[in-house]
């Protein structure tokens, strides 16, 4: 993104104060010309001469840029000229130059600005030459990406010549550009009001508008999930404990860490028996296994004797101690480890650890009064006699 041009009534602000020193200076600019005009009325209908206020827009800060020549051919021949020419001239030849070098293309971007910029530092007295300058430097600041710039420029040349349909159509784009589709409707509609056979403005309208068709139906559409989710967890919870008493629980985090993605469920198989994905952790390294697929009639010794040694001859990687074998690992689940899905059934509060026996079968520990479901069957395989083994009894750690 370019860097707006220097600003000295703005420096030390954070982006947040200009915007609300801009927006200040514009709402104070409009309630005078408003007081003023009340005012010129007043005298008018006194018979008294009004009083010229035509130039108190050059305060705003729109038009304080700080500029300095730049060095190219063309600084020379506007030099020569300037003590010749009206400011008004003075401010076209500034703005043809802008305009060659944003036909150039981006490269010359910079020097476009420039020469806009220069335009408007001359502050002519007619407003629709100005409002074309304004708009000219949006279209620079809409192809930089420039977009609060493009809707501060363009706000002030609407404001000069409500007229000036360029001034709607580019702010409109910026709004579209920073999703902001309901003021980008908006500007359209004031400028189909200006020039109602405008055929850009109608088209932009369209774009936004289908923008936020968008936005709403995948809003509809997540929702719909949510709720497909929530009544497919709550059949599936229903099911569960109906059949062995299984609770099925909230999930209290994001397993897909240890599943590695994988979309496996508990599911029943034809003859009604239930087949849970299941989840090992090992706290003491911080890993885990994910087991595919534990019927509820196996064992915890049926996994894990094919998991670890003697049966299985090599020991994990992590366990340069080779502490995990079968023989010396023992598995635990935490009590009231999160609350059930079904809201009638009665839980505790109590958190502690219980083991589990090799020999004990899923299907028991699952019916266990105080076990959860955390989405999926969680355990934690800890070695025995090790200092991390104390201390994960004694609850300091999980």
């Amino acid at each position: 993104m370019s860097k707006a041009a220097h600003n000295p009534a703005t420096d030390g602000l954070s982006e947040e104060e200009e915007n609300q020193l801009w927006e200040k200076s514009i709402q104070t600019w409009k309630q005078q010309k408003e007081e003023r005009r009340k005012k010129n009325e007043e005298l008018i209908a006194k018979g008294e001469k009004p009083i010229d206020y035509d130039n108190d827009w050059k305060d705003l800060p729109i038009f304080m840029n700080d500029l300095k020549e730049g060095d190219n051919e063309h600084v020379a021949a506007l030099q020569a000229i300037t003590d010749e020419s009206t400011p008004d001239e003075i401010a076209e030849n500034y703005k043809e130059l802008g305009n060659d070098y944003f036909r150039a293309g981006k490269a010359r971007y910079k020097e476009a600005l420039h020469y806009y910029n220069k335009a408007l530092s001359v502050k002519c007295d007619d407003l629709k030459k100005n409002s074309a300058y304004l708009t000219n430097r949006a279209a620079v600041n809409l192809e930089l990406g420039n977009y609060r710039n493009v809707i501060q420029d363009c706000t002030i040349a609407i404001e000069f010549n409500p007229l000036n349909i360029k001034g709607y159509f580019r702010m409109a784009k910026a709004f579209i550009a920073l999703s902001k589709f309901k003021e980008a409707i908006e500007t359209c509609d004031k400028g189909i009001e200006q020039d109602p056979e405008s055929k850009d403005l109608p088209t932009l309208k369209q774009t936004a508008q289908k923008k936020i068709d968008d936005i709403k139906r995948r809003e509809q559409e997540k929702i719909d999930r949510e709720t497909k989710k929530e009544q497919e967890l709550n059949a599936l919870a229903t099911k569960l404990y109906e059949k062995n008493k299984y609770k099925l629980g909230h999930p209290i985090m994001d397993l897909s860490q240890y599943t590695y993605q994988s979309d496996r469920k508990i599911s029943f198989d034809e003859n009604g028996d239930v087949h849970f994905p299941v989840v090992f952790l090992y706290p003491e390294f911080g890993k885990s296994d994910f087991i595919m697929d534990f019927q509820e009639d196996h064992t915890f010794g049926d996994h894990l004797s094919m998991m670890f040694p003697p049966e299985n001859p090599e020991f994990p990687p992590w366990d340069s101690k080779k502490e995990y074998s079968v023989d010396n690992i023992e598995v635990y689940f935490e009590t009231n480890y999160t609350k059930p899905i079904l809201p009638n059934i009665k839980t505790k509060e109590e958190k502690r650890w219980i083991r589990i026996k090799h020999t004990t079968a899923i299907a028991a520990v699952l019916a266990h009064a105080e076990y959860i479901i955390p989405q999926l069957p969680l355990f934690y395989v800890v070695a025995k006699g090790n200092l991390f083994y104390k201390k994960f009894l004694e609850k300091q750690i999980k």
